[in-house]
């Protein structure tokens, strides 16, 4: 029997900021009028010299078709697990999605007494926005939790940008509610096996990866001035 997920309103009168593309740009609106950028954008300015090599390997335009099939797939198990977590009929074609999301499937059932899904989050000390998979909790946690695809395997030095990304969320969501998530979890489903990872960190290393995407941002002030 497919399991009943419970939805907590304890989120419902907080007034969440909109997604908007500008020039290009994936930004945020707050309710106050603010811009922020998205964290994705943050993260997505740091030099990636693996990525680089391997598109050098493959050759650029194999790894761009490559890279447009993995986000297309990735769009697909997120749909996937997000109608499942609103306990609504799964409508999808796609066999490979419907076969990585079976993988989390069952990982999925951890999950419950669900805070929000796809939710809108800004801070206004760090002035950065994006948007959090699922903040409900796992095992019995409040914890941010983020589903992620992989062609391959992961390991953890590989993800630090996953860390930060899920961190920042746990203190967005912390400044606009009052409720610290105590851990994060990752969620990687890997393509070319059965394998789902789970990557957990405890909410006592936030200031740490916090640290961490100050210091991206100093590195890139262009991407907060340009809004």
């Amino acid at each position: 029997m497919r399991k009943q997920f419970v939805h907590s309103t304890d989120c419902d009168d907080i007034e969440m900021g909109v997604r908007e593309e500008i020039n290009g740009s994936r930004v945020y609106v707050t309710p106050q009028g603010n811009i922020y950028p998205s964290i994705t954008s943050i993260l997505g300015r740091q030099p990636k010299p693996g990525i680089e090599a391997w598109k050098e390997k493959v050759g650029y335009q194999e790894a761009n078709k490559i890279m447009k099939e993995s986000a297309a797939l990735g769009t697909m198990v997120h749909s996937l697990c997000e109608d499942y977590l609103y306990n609504e009929d799964l409508q999808c074609d796609d066999k490979e999605a419907i076969s990585v999301f079976n993988r989390l499937r069952f990982l999925l059932g951890n999950i419950d007494n669900i805070q929000c899904i796809e939710a809108p989050l800004h801070s206004d000390i760090l002035k950065v926005a994006g948007t959090a998979d699922c903040i409900a909790e796992y095992n019995g946690v409040l914890s941010v939790i983020d589903f992620k695809t992989s062609r391959k395997a992961k390991r953890e030095d590989w993800i630090e940008d996953y860390f930060i990304q899920a961190f920042f969320y746990s203190a967005a969501f912390f400044e606009m509610t009052g409720a610290l998530p105590e851990q994060i979890v990752i969620l990687v489903a890997v393509r070319n096996s059965f394998e789902v990872q789970v990557f957990k960190k405890p909410f006592k290393e936030m200031d740490v990866y916090i640290g961490k995407l100050i210091e991206i941002m100093k590195k890139n002030p262009q991407v907060i001035q340009q809004h």
